[in-house]
């Protein structure tokens, strides 16, 4: 994470976004945003969608609906004539998932690239024209994404654990992103170039992985950009947080194991040699940390069994520090419940799932 490539690359970034380009040079880019139940958000983020900096005639929107049971559709339908959004809605006869979503969205698709958003996220609204300065300045990068900021008014355990956690991973997707390429990324907001866009299966992996790691596999590279931003609200209840968490975890493990192959092959450069290994091991952790607690409890209980009763006093501290916002102390509790969620995550990942349901949120967040 402190590698000197880091500085150099961001200051390529920086100087890919200062560039100036005409009408004529701009790609033609279609949006493709997938939904289901999103009644509460979805006109807010077509407005947000509007506003976006890049001239209307360069762009289209493709709404993918996922059979929504509630107005998703039709409150879109309102939304899309009122906007003078250019594009349409495309409804799925059956649930697809997102994955399904997205090989509709690239089959009814024209651009030459393809963007991906959800519907509960806020982009800044130079995003699109961020992005493809950079995009047509590093030709081996096939495909970027935003960073994310963690967006909630709560001060819950949940929200203290996925901000000091959030941090630390957008850290490493940077850093990743300056040696080689980062996996998985956020499809939250994604810049793709259309001939790396992959056919994705329905019901194994994540999105964001597939995705990484088809243009990876294409040669080219996958990075994160970190001054272009989206918003997310986030999960403020742990019960929702273990939902969300623990479903993205199989589905990134998935991703991984269906791509082992990539592992040490020289043909990937520094992500195959460097970065995939160490992912795969942060991947695996949760059992090598299990292992080393039952051998820590076992050496302890041989020294002395009241320090084995005092070891619940050292997670009581942590979680303490998470609550008070304490940002070491939060970020050792935060690492603490993600290796559990990861956990699971493992377990999980056996399992083959396609459908989601919305995360649970209080409000969507507006940006200018």
């Amino acid at each position: 994470m402190r590698n000197h490539k880091k500085r150099d690359y961001l200051q390529e970034i920086d100087e890919a976004m200062s560039r100036t380009l005409t009408n004529d040079e701009l790609p033609k880019i279609s949006i493709l945003i997938p939904t289901y139940n999103e009644e509460k958000v979805i006109e807010t983020k077509l407005k947000d969608v509007a506003a976006m900096q890049y001239p209307h005639s360069k762009r289209e929107v493709l709404l993918i609906d996922d059979c929504s049971t509630d107005d998703t559709v039709l409150i879109a339908k309102r939304a899309f004539r009122e906007l003078n959004l250019h594009g349409k809605i495309v409804r799925n006869n059956e649930r697809a998932g997102v994955n399904g979503c997205y090989n509709r969205g690239l089959q009814e698709s024209t651009g030459d690239l393809i963007a991906t958003t959800d519907a509960d996220v806020m982009v800044d609204h130079d995003a699109l024209l961020k992005s493809v300065k950079v995009l047509t300045t590093l030709r081996d990068v096939g495909g970027l994404f935003a960073r994310m900021m963690p967006m909630s008014t709560a001060k819950t355990a949940a929200v203290n654990i996925e901000g000091s956690y959030r941090n630390l991973w957008d850290d490493m997707f940077v850093a990743e992103s300056a040696i080689h390429s980062t996996f998985p990324g956020y499809t939250n907001f994604t810049l793709v170039r259309r001939s790396a866009f992959p056919t994705m299966p329905l019901d194994y992996g994540s999105s964001d992985g597939n995705i990484s790691f088809a243009i990876i596999r294409m040669g080219l590279r996958y990075v994160c950009v970190p001054t272009i931003l989206f918003y997310e609200p986030i999960a403020e209840s742990l019960r929702e947080q273990v939902r969300q968490k623990t479903r993205r975890a199989a589905r990134i493990i998935q991703s991984a194991r269906a791509n082992k192959d990539m592992l040490l092959d020289r043909k990937y450069g520094a992500f195959g040699k460097v970065i995939f290994p160490l992912r795969l091991l942060l991947l695996i952790s949760p059992v090598l940390s299990l292992l080393g607690c039952v051998a820590l409890l076992v050496a302890v209980a041989y020294v002395s069994i009241y320090w084995v009763l005092a070891m619940p006093l050292f997670l009581l501290v942590a979680y303490t520090g998470n609550r008070l916002g304490l940002s070491k102390l939060s970020l050792l509790w935060s690492l603490v419940v993600h290796q559990c969620y990861l956990l699971v995550g493992l377990l999980l990942s056996t399992r083959k799932r396609g459908v989601w349901k919305p995360v649970q949120r209080s409000s969507i967040i507006e940006t200018n």
